[in-house]
């Protein structure tokens, strides 16, 4: 590929994770291809080429700033999900304890509502009136 339809930065791995990094990517997929490589363990280092001929500099900076923006948002989702880890694994754990607690047979109807129309309301009490549907 061209050099010219291709931006290299680097990123700050003191600021952004690397899955912060990778979701971000996986978001843009649909419009650009990457490359990274890690230089140490402070940097990564940044390729991405639009998947589109004919892009301009103007463009692929503005590509760019999508990545990064949509960066900043995968780094916020990353830090939320540390932070509620504890919370979604007691919610998701006493979903599953009340969903196996009940000894309850699926033949169980207390509310009747597996029971036919006429069996609960009787099959002669219907009214003699029609009602006409409009088209």
């Amino acid at each position: 590929m061209d050099d010219k339809n291709k931006l290299v930065f680097t990123l700050n791995l003191g600021n952004y994770s690397l899955e912060g990094v990778y979701q971000a990517a996986y978001a843009l997929l649909d419009k650009l291809y990457f490359y990274f490589d890690k230089k140490n363990e402070k940097s990564l280092l940044a390729e991405i080429t639009p998947k589109g001929a004919g892009v301009t500099p103007a463009e692929l900076a503005a590509l760019k700033g999508e990545f990064l923006n949509e960066l900043i948002n995968s780094e916020l989702r990353v830090t939320v999900a540390k932070r509620t880890r504890k919370v979604r694994e007691a919610l998701i754990a006493q979903a599953l304890i009340g969903a196996s607690a009940g000894t309850n047979d699926y033949t169980d109807d207390p509310l009747g509502i597996a029971q036919p129309w006429e069996e609960k309301y009787g099959a002669g009490k219907k009214s003699g009136k029609k009602t006409k549907v409009k088209p």
